[in-house]
């Protein structure tokens, strides 16, 4: 039971291949057994963390405040289990880490630093910082308690000021440094190259006259260098939508280098309360008791969750806040959602990964050629998302199949997506209900936009197109405004299964005819009320995750607005195409209609590409 880089070692492999045991080896060899397998122990310790740590470090217990072994806790060895991951892969140890309160993250984030410091490397140095000084003081304390507790058997730890600091330490054994500082007073760590930085509450760092924390946590980050065993560990509990929000939800969304580790309030041990009547108390049991119990909670974590909750009167929300059963609910910022979390649980059930990704493309981004040769070409990074091809080549087809709607968005990093989205309608046909099978997402220039939907509609058997048209009208900060006030009317004459607000009688009296759906207070209740409707019926399938994310963040505002959660990073853009498209899908269009039974000839494609 030793790691498998232990195995590799030459002494290692030879006990495994022919002797039956450490200490078999040692008398074969003439060794003195007692002093052979101390040297075992050491060089096990150089693989093994958790072996490491709960021989060789000690803790203060929080409760008695004596020195303990660090005995790692399941949230504990789910942390240390994706940074060994990095490390033995040989790629840079990037984390990102939310939390739940009173689960040790600090604590073991430490003594992983500990363990590089004094164990695996000579010369590697770290940086602690915090968002108070007296967080840093606590943090530089811990270290110094494991350095004063080591087993004075396996050799000594000693820090000693570096270069007539008082806040920067030497471990005079390894040669490395040891720097603290906070966002209160960082200063003292600029000027340093660093092999580990370790960030903690930096959902709490202070802005200064001349850094945000934002600013503060990306110059240090920019010390270590993205290289092999070196270590940047971000961790915090959760506070609003900024920084901490924006860099945890790239990780969410893989789109960042850092991994993201979630530790839900039930899998912390002193998170839970005996039950003394298991069958009152589940025939007790919430909506939201059978949401935690769906996502893994025990029923003593769901008893000390409601005896907590009631106990210190605490809201519902910032329960959920302070002890979060999931990442998005973490950063929530108040009670007051549009959407119930139950309707969106069970939306979330019928979610999946993509069958296929990748873009379309064809003999032009833009005008009549932009619709000819259509064809998918295979992206793993590609923005459109396939859950069902469409069905094109068979005997029989069918008129309002599909639906695609459209919110718009702009081009820069910082403005909303842009998201089309295609529903399949074809089971209202049997008596059931549409599915979402395909979702582009992604920035894009207006222009280009509205091409890549009616690509994306030619493709899907000639979807009617509902376009959000505001932001091809009026200008707003998150979608940069009009760059041609025109689009739909020049895509109209090549492309003309567009929804129309113009009414017919309005047409034959010479009105001129409006394409897109215009969204204001009253339109924009409609399409969203439609929406918490399905969801709460079961009206039809969401298989986007990104998409429940959006729900799980929108609420209503005090000046009774609606909108997703306000800070950076923060979109509705999933949750506007998905409205119109539900609404469109079962109040607007006509049903579902069978129009040809004759054969059609396939074409024939090459590996993975459809062409049409």
């Amino acid at each position: 039971m030793i790691p498998e880089p232990m195995k590799q070692e030459e002494v290692i492999r030879e006990i495994l291949d022919n002797h039956r045991s450490a200490e078999a080896f040692a008398i074969s060899k003439g060794l003195e057994v007692e002093g052979f397998l101390k040297e075992i122990n050491i060089l096990r310790m150089k693989h093994d963390f958790e072996f490491f740590a709960y021989t060789s470090i000690k803790v203060e217990d929080k409760i008695t405040k004596q020195p303990i072994q660090l005995s790692l806790r399941y949230a504990q060895r789910r942390i240390i289990g994706e940074l060994e991951r990095q490390r033995t892969a040989g790629i840079p140890i990037r984390l990102n880490i939310p939390k739940s309160r009173q689960f040790g993250s600090s604590t073991v984030c430490q003594a992983y630093l500990f363990w590089m410091q004094t164990v695996v490397k000579q010369n590697w140095h770290s940086a602690t910082i915090a968002h108070l000084d007296d967080a840093a003081k606590n943090l530089r304390g811990m270290y110094g308690f494991m350095a004063r507790s080591f087993p004075k058997q396996l050799g000594t730890i000693t820090l000693k000021p570096y270069e007539g600091s008082t806040k920067n330490k030497r471990v005079v054994e390894s040669g490395s440094i040891v720097g603290v500082g906070s966002s209160q007073t960082p200063d003292n760590l600029r000027g340093y190259s660093f092999g580990m930085l370790h960030q903690s509450e930096i959902a709490f760092f202070i802005s200064t006259e001349n850094k945000s924390p934002k600013d503060l946590a990306q110059s240090l980050s920019s010390t270590v260098p993205l290289e092999k065993d070196t270590v940047i560990i971000r961790e915090s509990t959760c506070k609003g939508l900024g920084y901490w929000y924006e860099v945890c939800m790239s990780s969410y969304n893989k789109t960042s280098k850092y991994e993201l580790v979630f530790v839900p309030f039930f899998e912390i041990e002193i998170y839970h309360r005996e039950i003394d009547d298991h069958e009152k108390f589940i025939s007790g049991m919430s909506d939201y008791d059978w949401i935690l119990w769906s996502k893994g909670a025990s029923l003593e974590a769901i008893k000390w969750y409601n005896d907590y909750k009631t106990t210190e009167e605490i809201d519902d929300w910032r329960m959920k806040s302070e002890y979060p059963s999931d990442f998005l609910e973490a950063f929530q910022s108040s009670g007051n959602r549009v959407f119930p979390e139950k309707y969106v649980h069970s939306a979330r059930e019928t979610t999946r990964k993509p069958i296929w990704t990748g873009d379309l493309h064809a003999d032009d981004i833009s005008g009549p050629n932009a619709l000819k040769n259509i064809e998918f070409h295979q992206n793993d990074k590609g923005k459109l998302w396939v859950w069902s091809m469409p069905e094109i080549f068979t005997e029989v087809r069918y008129e309002n199949r599909y639906c695609a709607s459209m919110d718009i968005g702009g081009t820069s990093d910082l403005a909303d997506y842009s998201v089309i989205r295609i529903m399949d309608r074809f089971w209202l046909t049997e008596g059931g209900i549409p599915e979402m099978v395909a979702t582009w997402r992604g920035h894009i220039d207006q222009d280009l936009l509205a091409w890549k939907a009616v690509q994306l509609c030619t493709a899907y058997a000639n979807a009617f197109f509902v376009p959000e048209s505001n932001s091809l009208n009026t200008k707003t900060d998150n979608t940069e405004g009009s760059h041609f006030l025109t689009i739909l009317d020049e895509i109209v004459g090549y492309y003309g299964n567009i929804f129309c607000r113009t009414t017919p009688e309005q047409i034959i009296q010479g009105i001129p005819s409006r394409y897109g759906f215009h969204t204001n207070k009253q339109s924009k209740s409609m399409i969203i009320n439609t929406l918490k409707g399905a969801l709460r019926d079961t009206e039809y399938y969401e298989t986007d995750s990104r998409a429940c994310d959006e729900m799980d963040m929108y609420e209503y505002k005090q000046d009774g607005t609606m909108g997703n959660v306000d800070g950076t990073n923060s979109h509705d853009d999933f949750v506007m195409s998905t409205a119109l498209n539900v609404w469109c899908s079962l109040n607007h269009m006509p049903p579902v209609k069978m129009i040809e039974l004759k054969p059609i000839v396939r074409r024939k494609s090459a590996g993975n590409i459809a062409s049409f």
